[in-house]
């Protein structure tokens, strides 16, 4: 769907259509300056909407009049001053005024699947430019700006009682799924506070399919108020769900009344019981939607073999009392790592062997395994030095493209956490491979630089610089730093932060899953199985270094002279912890995915295991 090709397509018929609507009786807009030397109607945006795009619409707006009119035009977010009578403007989304509100009431009542739509409605002493999908506001307002700002004269078509909705075409051929005799663009999708993103990719590829045909699809939490027609996924805490249990592998999808409970044995089969009621969902472009009344059952089992499916690969949940030393290792040999502290001393690495630099005593066990946990403790060790565990797959496992999901609890304040997927100083060959990388990718999944209440994410693209005769240089990188895509004013930001308010407590209170997905067009990132930043390739240059391997670390630090916050001997305390859960990679053979398991490093030979072998390990996309 392309709305902009079928606006620019159509333009001219609405505009006759458009205007043919004006009554007799009503007047025609006026067209003049203030006691200021501006055009008369301000144009006014919402000051708390984080979408670019309708900033983008109030802009143009802005800039077709003045440049079209010959007047300098006033725009202001709707918080700059209250409203009063005989106040014009041109209101674009959801502002403060009652008349944003009232038009987009009226667009929802048009007609349900209404995303796509937009209105521009006159009413009293304001020009209502709404949709209910924030991206559709673009299309409103180049229309807008196409019809009625091409001139003064053009504007003027505009009438007192002026009211114009564009309802998006589609296909001929859309059915509709009935769910107990219910549309099933009425329904809710509802997902536990916690859950796989392994469902929840699902849950996102069912609204952006409903999105695509005009549906307003919602998706929530189960702590949300509960409505009325609902889709529940997984273990929500609805009655409906309770209800029905499931064992293993197996799946049901089943209609409860007015609700869908999708559900599984494990989150594999949750997951594969998504995508089965999805591809039900799916026949409706075909004009075969389904209709199931009350009781209506479909039951599956999660098959590893299955064409497409996601299998877990690689994983540890640290069930035993000693740390498994085919999976984990030191990262890089560089246990010896130091660096300042903010009292003036060392930050000390450790590794799960032990070896450290620091040569002191009074010295805690830092990496241990306990009560199902892997604990990482960070240690103050005398007055001005302390301690930071840092563990890593680099000498045991490489992958590339998949779904990473660590359950982890975080250290409290004044300790900061971390996990990162890298591929520096790396050498294939001991992968099979006979040469050095030149660049790398790497991924932090999170970094909270010792905040309770949030954490970060990003990407890093590095590589090395040589000199005219191919000698190394040093290396350089870039980051998505900087990009107004991923910065605070974007809904798409690379920031975390934890809504106390809703939750309660702080992040170090409680395990969360912290999720990477990745493959060779975007990487995602999740929170509890909820994406918060979404990091599609397409908005970047030169990243061809995204489809090379790379290996998993984990951290916990405090007291570093330039990281997280500065550690206070009156204020805090002397040790904390970090723990995790589990650790666990699902890949697919949909894509170029690939995995590479080995030996531990203090092991002279051992097995290799390739994953997914008939794939190229440094191959295209």
């Amino acid at each position: 769907m392309n709305i902009k090709r079928i606006i620019a397509l159509i333009l001219a018929v609405f505009m006759v259509a458009s205007l043919a609507a004006c009554g007799s009786a009503s007047s025609n807009l006026t067209v003049g300056v203030n006691e200021d030397g501006r055009f008369i109607y301000t144009v006014v945006r919402p000051a708390e909407s984080k979408a670019l795009a309708v900033e983008d619409a109030a802009k143009a707006i802005r800039t077709a009049i003045k440049e079209n009119f010959d007047m300098g035009v006033t725009i202001v977010k709707d918080s700059t001053y209250e409203d009063f009578e005989g106040n014009l403007e041109i209101l674009v989304g959801d502002t403060n005024r009652e008349e944003s509100a009232i038009a987009k009431q009226r667009l929802m009542d048009n007609r349900q699947n209404n995303s796509s739509d937009f209105i521009v409605k006159v009413i009293g002493d304001k020009i209502c430019i709404q949709a209910t999908n924030v991206n559709t506001i673009t299309y409103a307002a180049e229309w807008f700006v196409n019809t009625f700002c091409k001139s003064a004269e053009t504007f003027q078509m505009l009438t007192t009682d002026y009211e114009f909705i564009y309802e998006h075409k589609f296909s001929e051929d859309l059915s509709s799924n009935i769910i107990n005799g219910v549309d099933l663009g009425n329904f809710t999708i509802v997902l536990p506070v916690k859950i796989s993103y392994l469902s929840g990719m699902y849950a996102e590829e069912l609204v952006s399919f409903y999105n695509a045909y005009g549906y307003s699809l919602s998706k929530v939490e189960d702590i949300d108020k509960e409505e009325t027609y609902e889709v529940l996924i997984g273990d929500t805490s609805r009655e409906a769900s309770k209800g029905i249990s499931v064992e293993g592998d197996n799946y049901i999808v089943k209609v409860v009344g007015n609700k869908v409970v999708i559900k599984g044995g494990n989150e594999l089969a949750t997951s594969r019981g998504v995508k089965a009621f999805l591809d039900e969902v799916k026949k409706m472009a075909e004009g075969k939607g389904v209709n199931w009344s009350d009781g209506y059952t479909l039951n599956g089992k999660y098959d590893a073999t299955e064409k497409g499916a996601y299998t877990l690969n690689w994983y540890d949940e640290f069930e035993s009392t000693t740390i498994d030393l085919t999976k984990w290792g030191d990262y890089n040999n560089n246990s010896s790592a130091t660096a300042p502290s903010n009292l003036g001393g060392t930050q000390y690495q450790i590794d799960l062997y032990g070896e450290t630099g620091y040569k002191g005593s009074d010295l805690k066990k830092l990496i241990f395994q306990a009560d199902g946990d892997l604990v990482l403790g960070t240690q103050r060790v005398n007055d001005i030095d302390f301690m930071m565990p840092r563990i890593s797959t680099y000498f045991t496992m490489t992958y590339r493209y998949g779904l990473m999901e660590i359950h982890g609890k975080l250290a409290p304040t004044p300790a900061y956490s971390g996990y990162w997927v890298n591929g520096a100083n790396f050498s294939l060959k001991r992968h099979g491979q006979d040469h050095t990388r030149v660049c790398m990718t790497e991924i932090d999944i999170l970094e909270n630089f010792s905040s309770d209440k949030g954490f970060h994410s990003n990407v890093h693209r590095w590589w090395s610089q040589v000199d005219s005769e191919g000698g190394h240089t040093g290396s350089t990188h870039n980051s998505l730093d900087g990009s107004a895509v991923y910065s605070g004013k974007s809904l798409n930001n690379k920031k975390k932060t934890y809504d106390t308010e809703r939750y309660g407590g702080v992040l170090s209170d409680d395990y969360h899953i912290y999720s990477c997905y990745w493959d060779d067009s975007c990487m995602k990132f999740c929170f509890d199985g909820k994406v918060y930043l979404d990091y599609q390739y397409e908005d970047n240059k030169s990243v061809a270094v995204h489809c090379l391997m790379n290996y998993f670390i984990t951290e916990v630090g405090m007291g570093s002279a330039s990281y997280g916050l500065s550690y206070d001997k009156n204020e805090h305390g002397d040790y904390y912890e970090h723990r995790i859960d589990y650790v666990r990679i699902y890949q697919s053979d949909l894509y170029n995915c690939q995995m590479i398991t080995m030996w531990p490093e203090k092991q002279a030979t051992g097995t290799r295991k390739v994953f997914y072998p008939d794939h190229p390990i440094n191959g295209a996309y």
